[in-house]
């Protein structure tokens, strides 16, 4: 009897509720305005609450949270050729239906590469069946497993490229893909291929930087965000480099004067997110006989002017001396929504976590030592893009 009156209660305190009088659409209307966090402890204030935000008519309409990330794993099996497959890892707690993707809603190939992903939106490299070294791009959402082929780039039967992926849905339903032709010696960028799925074309552009500015690129794995229209990247220099959908306009930030150019101590080039709405830039720099872990924060998107965010001493969080950071140390993703980095360390690319606030190092899974170095963050959209 007691459980009855307790149910009762509750029950007629969430009829007297005035929000109890919204109508389901206006309530996911004011839902949908909230930031992640706010959706998610809204799911624990009653279970009419949690049904309508859970509802699948409604995901496509409510921000989601970071699911987790997906990578290349590398087969080297004497009994084919090295060749790369798609995997993903869990970092939210809730069910998942990545664990292991198969991408089974994609043409028939021959392999899968990863390149890129950006708001829900998957860049992929699909290898022929026929043809070992022919290609194509696809773009996919593999939350509503859409997905569009593009056409071939004057580069896709010559070389592999560095490729990335720029979508913004709160802008537009459309996206663009950028193709860096890269000299042959030298490695600076000779060319820019853009990709644009609403003229389904490619545009081409030898006009790199401005003036006399050389511009190089680190290396494939190296990441990339796409934020106020532009695709943002880190060079050698270093420095972070930002070009437009059009490939006319580039804009050259300058990276924090704090970095180290020796590469002893880490990844001296460093690492560009986008989190709670600023540009992030995370390295490791040497202080005296120590390594800190350091994050800036561009707070004026339109300024020259990083803010140290945080610093740790890279000893608290792992025992780096038995660490070759060269090889062994990867950055994988700055939380979107909360001050919260996630990184790989040691030879099984063990997942780490460090939130900033609280200075908490967790330590998350294994993910094997033939996983690649570059993961993509990975939050799903429910919007037939």
């Amino acid at each position: 009897m007691a459980k009855r009156k307790r149910s009762k209660k509750g029950w007629s305190e969430e009829r007297s509720c005035p929000t109890a009088r919204l109508t389901s659409d206006l309530f996911i209307e004011i839902i949908s305005r909230l930031p992640v966090k706010a959706v998610g402890r809204a799911k624990c204030v009653s279970k009419t609450w949690r049904n309508l935000i859970q509802h699948p008519d409604h995901r496509s309409k409510l921000p989601h949270a970071l699911a987790g990330f997906f990578y290349n794993r590398y087969n080297d099996s004497v009994e084919r050729l090295p060749s790369t497959m798609p995997n993903f890892t869990n970092v939210s707690g809730d069910v998942c239906p990545f664990n292991c993707p198969s991408f089974d809603f994609l043409p028939i190939h021959q392999r899968i590469e990863l390149l890129d992903c950006c708001n829900g939106l998957l860049l992929l490299r699909l290898f022929d069946n026929q043809d070992a070294d022919a290609f194509s791009y696809v773009v996919c959402n593999p939350a509503t497993k859409n997905w569009t082929a593009l056409p071939n780039s004057i580069q896709s039967r010559v070389k592999l490229c560095i490729v990335r992926l720029g979508f913004d849905p709160a802008v537009s339903s459309h996206f663009h893909v950028f193709e860096f032709l890269e000299d042959e010696y030298e490695y600076d960028i000779t060319g820019l291929g853009v990709y644009s799925s609403e003229k389904s074309e490619w545009v081409y552009t030898e006009e790199i930087g401005s003036g006399d500015d050389i511009i190089r690129l680190l290396h494939d794995n190296s990441p990339s965000i796409f934020v106020n229209g532009c695709l943002h990247f880190v060079t050698m220099e270093p420095a972070v480099v930002a070009v437009d959908t059009k490939g006319k306009t580039w804009r050259i930030i300058r990276a924090p004067d704090g970095g180290s150019d020796d590469e002893e101590a880490g990844m001296g080039h460093g690492f560009i997110q986008h989190s709670q709405g600023c540009l992030h830039y995370s390295n490791l720099e040497r202080h005296g006989e120590g390594i800190q872990l350091v994050v800036y924060v561009l707070m004026e998107y339109g300024s020259q002017d990083w803010i140290l965010k945080h610093s740790i001493d890279l000893s608290y969080l792992f025992d780096w001396r038995r660490v070759d950071l060269l090889v062994d140390f990867n950055w994988v993703a700055i939380h979107q929504e909360c001050n919260l980095i996630f990184f790989t360390a040691g030879p099984d690319n063990t997942l780490m976590s460090y939130d900033m606030d609280r200075q908490q190092v967790r330590v998350m899974q294994s993910l094997g030592h033939d996983s690649g170095t570059h993961y993509l963050l990975y939050v799903p959209l429910y919007t037939h893009s």
